[in-house]
């Protein structure tokens, strides 16, 4: 596994941690609310499973990005990742 694998890795599993907990908010969420998180974070999971890195060379398999990581993934984890700090 190299460095650019596990750097993704470690977004991925973050940012999944990230979805999980909107996923835990929403089950306690009241009506429309909760739903529209779930819906949220089901748009989110659906949209970076189609960015991730897939082949030989571990490129983006949404818009074959040449950078390790793509820009769909850049700003979740920009979005989520700076979330979680503030």
């Amino acid at each position: 596994m190299d460095v650019d694998e596990i750097l993704f890795s470690v977004l991925a599993e973050s940012i999944g941690r990230y979805l999980d907990k909107i996923d835990r908010m929403a089950a306690a969420a009241p009506g429309t609310t909760g739903a529209e998180l779930r819906r949220l974070a089901a748009a989110w999971r659906a949209l970076l499973g189609l960015h991730r890195p897939a082949g030989a060379r571990r490129r983006c398999s949404g818009c074959d990005s040449r950078a390790a990581v793509c820009t769909v993934w850049r700003v979740a984890g920009a979005y989520f990742l700076r979330r979680l700090r503030a």
